[in-house]
């Protein structure tokens, strides 16, 4: 049991340090790149700074399952954490569908996409995010779970436990379900039109808002299906109260997540076009650096040739 322990720690803390790299490197390129600071990327950036605060917390969270129990004052606030910074990266993904919304279906209103709306939407969606979980951690329903040494809402504490999934998980992703079928539903209605040329463009564009959707899809896909474990030890739970409790339930779904939220930063920066590209071209220079052969200065060159001659 204690190696079960000791890996399943390792693998979070392996997830976080990758996921943490791969925000760090989005902000690093974002940050030292004015052409880069468009709202699309900058929303982006808001789901990537989102992701390096739940990795960041993952990260201290598999430290003190290796150096300690975890039961200590912080534990309860590293729950609230993970609950909160969870609800955090879908909500992220609400603000940019809504302005993949904005853009296909409200193009006339264009205040609606402006960076002030934008920017107000941010901000409700960051107290949202940040003050959901406080009831929950100020009754103290954010417990100690010994058989998984991690503190969060108890899969038995029905009421607690679906008020947090609500904000995690359930409202963002019916948002943007919701949002996506808006958008195909109006991109089929407005395919054709009397000119050609203006028909061509509007194809492109749509074709792009919708690749963009599909790729928020993915991550949601991926994300979701981490947190798969999660749901069937709550099912569980709840239809089979009287079964034995699973010690590591909980453990192996925040193996499970931690390897979600590091996923997720990867196809973060993949996704992102511009960042993808300029970081392409970053890892070429480099490596042709490393295979271009060094060329002899040419003093050195003529003494090599002068010395031969004196030789002979």
């Amino acid at each position: 049991m204690y190696f079960l322990e000791l890996l399943s720690s390792l693998w979070m803390l392996l997830c976080s340090i990758f996921g943490i790299i791969c925000a760090m490197t989005f902000i690093v390129i974002v940050a030292s790149h004015r052409q880069f600071h468009t709202l699309t990327i900058m929303l982006a950036l808001n789901s990537t700074i989102a992701g390096i605060i739940v990795n960041i917390t993952c990260f201290c969270q598999a430290i003190y399952q290796l150096t300690s129990d975890g039961n200590d004052k912080l534990c309860s606030l590293r729950g609230f954490l993970l609950h909160a910074g969870a609800g955090l990266l879908y909500q992220t993904l609400c603000v940019q569908a809504l302005h993949r919304l904005f853009v296909v279906v409200f193009a006339t209103r264009r205040y609606l996409r402006s960076t002030k709306v934008m920017a107000s939407i941010t901000i409700i969606q960051w107290l949202i995010s940040m003050t959901f979980g406080i009831p929950a951690l100020m009754i103290g329903r954010i417990v100690y779970q010994s058989g998984s040494r991690i503190c969060q809402a108890s899969l038995n504490d029905l009421i607690i436990f679906l008020y947090l999934s609500m904000f995690i998980y359930f409202c963002p992703i019916t948002i943007i379900v919701l949002i996506y079928i808006r958008i195909v539903h109006f991109t089929k209605q407005h395919t054709f039109t009397t000119n050609i040329q203006h028909s061509a463009a509007n194809r492109h564009r749509q074709r792009r808002e919708l690749r963009f959707i599909r790729r928020l899809l993915i991550i949601v896909a991926v994300v979701f299906f981490m947190s798969f474990p999660y749901l069937i030890f709550f099912l569980r739970a709840q239809f089979f109260p009287h079964a034995e409790s699973l010690p590591y339930a909980q453990r192996v779904s925040f193996v499970s997540l931690s390897f979600g939220f590091s996923i997720w930063m990867l196809l973060n920066l993949i996704f992102t076009d511009k960042v993808r590209k300029h970081l392409i071209k970053i890892i070429q220079a480099l490596s042709s650096r490393q295979r271009a052969p060094r060329i002899q200065p040419q003093n050195t060159i003529d003494q090599t040739i002068t010395a031969r001659i004196t030789q002979k």
